[in-house]
């Protein structure tokens, strides 16, 4: 019986320590997420300031500050966690300060109990009494015995009392520590929330002003439009000819259409290692802010209009380069406009694309290590906004490419 009850404390021990593991884990990832996103707003922040020089509000300046109003959301909502957390630690070291106290005080009532009887008893002739009044020399042993226990008892229960004083202590100071952070955070939350009105009001009122220039906006989205589906195709005649190349290369012929391409062993362990790094891929940008999603979306202005996008946008500060989001090989460079460069890079099975570069630095052929650079990325003056379109392709599939990137 006592084995099982030794047995059970000891797994309880461990589920606890594991629990506190957890909880520490858990508050530095909060924490990080915290300073991550105030690096991110303070990003913005710069990039709202480029785009504020252009004296015409622009569309550019509208998606920066969505993506500021998304940041500054999810900012509060991280804090809010961390106050959630801070609260459930503030209310369990309240019990552990009662607590701690509590046995401070029976320690003490103990003690005191003790010092009594030892003041009681103190002579050495109450002591020699108590031995020679025993019935036999075994029942004054066990008394000796008895009492060399209880001076030792007496110190040991010094020690737990001393132990207990600077577990409370330290317990306080925890406390005191957590109330501290909390006021912080809420003072935090209470500026950020402020900011979030503000900058909400100022999108609202940029819709406004922006659907005044609502042909301008046609215009450019048709541009756009014409751009995107100019790089579709270019994108797809390389997938297509890279495909061929592959098959021809295996004396594979009529390969089912939905079927990826066939691949060298070097090939397929590139391809495999691109897709375990699924979530893992670092940024095309050193830094840079999403001002356009994969997918389908209404557009911020225009109102009954839709956007698609077969990648993401990605706008970043001016004179930064894209670079290369794994290893591969250039297959193609377009030129899709006068300052518009497309970059391909195959990755196995994968294609990355790299569009909107004004000067490029790779050419046909080379192969590229991950974060290598790629090109430059074009500025536009008129709206002072320098953005990367990317894109990502499995074989003839387009995904998300943000599900691929790390956070």
């Amino acid at each position: 019986m006592n084995r099982n009850l030794r047995l059970i404390f000891f797994l309880l021990g461990i589920l606890f320590s594991q629990y506190q593991l957890f909880a520490q884990d858990k508050k530095k990832e909060l924490e990080d997420d915290i300073r991550r996103i105030e690096e991110e707003i303070s990003f913005t922040n710069q990039l709202l300031d480029e785009t504020n020089k252009n004296k015409n509000l622009t569309l550019n300046e509208l998606q920066i500050l969505q993506s500021q109003i998304t940041k500054r959301e999810n900012l509060i909502a991280t804090i809010q966690k961390q106050l959630i957390r801070i609260n459930n630690d503030l209310i369990k070291s309240e019990k552990e300060v009662d607590k701690v106290t509590r046995e401070l005080t029976l320690l003490r009532e103990e003690y005191s109990r003790m010092i009594l009887f030892a003041y009681r008893n103190r002579g050495g002739y109450n002591t020699l009494m108590f031995l020679f009044a025993s019935e036999d020399f075994n029942q004054a042993y066990h008394r000796l015995k008895y009492l060399q226990q209880y001076a030792v008892y007496r110190q040991s229960q010094i020690s737990r009392i001393e132990q207990a004083q600077q577990k409370l202590l330290e317990t306080v100071n925890q406390l005191e520590e957590e109330k501290a952070q909390k006021i912080t955070l809420f003072d935090s939350e209470k500026r950020e929330q402020i900011s979030l009105s503000t900058e909400r009001l100022q999108k609202d009122k940029s819709v406004q002003q922006l659907s005044k220039k609502e042909s301008q906006l046609r215009q450019t989205l048709r541009q756009k439009e014409k751009e995107a589906q100019q790089l579709q195709r270019a994108i797809e005649d390389i997938i297509n000819e890279e495909m061929r190349k592959a098959n021809e290369r295996l004396g594979i012929k009529n390969p089912a259409p939905d079927k990826l391409m066939e691949l060298t062993p070097e090939e397929l362990a590139l391809s495999n290692s691109f897709t375990l790094n699924k979530g893992k891929l670092p940024w095309p940008t050193e830094r840079g802010v999403i001002s356009g999603h994969f997918g389908e979306h209404p557009h911020p202005v225009l109102k009954k209009v839709k956007i698609k996008n077969n990648g993401i946008d990605i706008v970043t500060s001016k004179m930064s380069d894209a670079r290369c989001v794994f290893e591969g090989v250039v297959v193609s460079v377009n030129r899709i406009t006068a300052t518009n460069n497309a970059v391909i890079v195959r990755h196995g099975n994968y294609f990355s694309v790299y569009a909107n570069l004004e000067e490029v630095y790779v050419k046909r052929g080379d192969k590229l290590k991950t974060k290598e650079l790629v090109g430059r990325i074009h500025t536009d003056k008129s709206e002072t906004k320098t953005e990367l379109h990317f894109e990502l392709w499995q074989g003839r599939e387009i995904v998300n490419p943000e599900f691929w990137l790390a956070r």
